[in-house]
């Protein structure tokens, strides 16, 4: 009993680490611009308004930097899932030499970061001409979203029996039938929790997009939140925080709606040899 509430007690000290400073960000988000100078400050505000949310999407181009967060998302998350799908089908499926090993190492590939990569990519896209292309910058994306996405996938694949494969063989499925019309659907939670994800990581980019990218027409909204702060010619602290509070909004809501599959998806397979 002693051991449960211990680490219950652990839980909420962890949750109050990474949750205090959103929940002070919308508490600056709420407040007018003479209670942020009030000493010593208050968490609750004494007067809410919503006046910050509407400034800011009507004196800013937030919404155009929304939009584009949006196209990456939806190209990353289909070109990682393109490539991520039939990978994490042979892992799951197919018995080769060295199987293992080449799982760990394209894991290794989820440790190197943006900012590691970041010089080096502006170099090699400013000679391909590829500078201020949504195209060439979702590559990126898709590559560094594609090594998680692969092992999640593969433990979602390999939660699903074998006898499906072959009952599916039997009735005369081809290898794209059989991942197309009984494993996928099957797997629908980890396809999920994948697409939440990659989702995630795309939407919260900020090193890349700001390297790749130098119009402002083009900026997705991590960057956009930066270009914001320009707009304002006054103290803008509150306008800042209302602004970080829309581009959070999208990504809460979509965890908050599928966050059934996340669960699901990362304790499956959790049994399996």
């Amino acid at each position: 009993m002693v051991k449960k509430i211990s680490i219950y007690i652990l839980y909420g000290l962890v949750s109050i680490f990474f949750l205090l400073p959103i929940l002070w960000i919308i508490s600056l988000s709420l407040k007018t611009t003479s209670e942020i100078f009030v000493f010593p400050p208050t968490f609750i505000p004494e007067e809410i308004t919503f006046d910050n949310f509407f400034y800011v999407l009507k004196n800013t181009t937030m919404t155009t930097y929304l939009w584009n967060s949006f196209k990456l998302v939806i190209y990353t998350v289909l070109g990682t899932l393109l490539v991520a799908i039939p990978a994490a089908y042979s892992f799951s499926r197919f018995d080769f030499k060295n199987k293992a090993k080449l799982l760990f190492v394209i894991l290794i590939f989820q440790m190197i970061s943006p900012i590691v990569i970041g010089i080096p990519i502006y170099r090699y896209y400013s000679n391909l001409g590829l500078l201020n292309n949504y195209f060439g910058l979702s590559m990126v994306y898709i590559a560094i979203q594609i090594p998680f996405a692969t092992f999640l996938l593969k433990g979602g694949f390999d939660a699903i029996p074998k006898e499906l494969d072959e009952a599916a063989k039997i009735d005369g499925a081809s290898r794209f039938q059989l991942l197309h019309k009984v494993i996928l659907p099957v797997a629908l939670p980890a396809l999920a929790s994948a697409t939440i994800f990659i989702s995630i990581n795309a939407w919260s980019q900020f090193l890349l997009p700001y390297l790749l990218l130098d119009r402002t027409s083009q900026y997705p909204v991590s960057v956009g939140i930066l270009m914001t702060q320009g707009n304002f010619q006054q103290i803008s602290t509150h306008y800042l925080a209302a602004a970080s509070i829309i581009a959070l909004l999208p990504a809460i809501v979509m965890v908050f709606l599928l966050q059934k599959f996340i669960l699901k998806a990362l304790t499956a397979g959790a049994v399996k040899g």
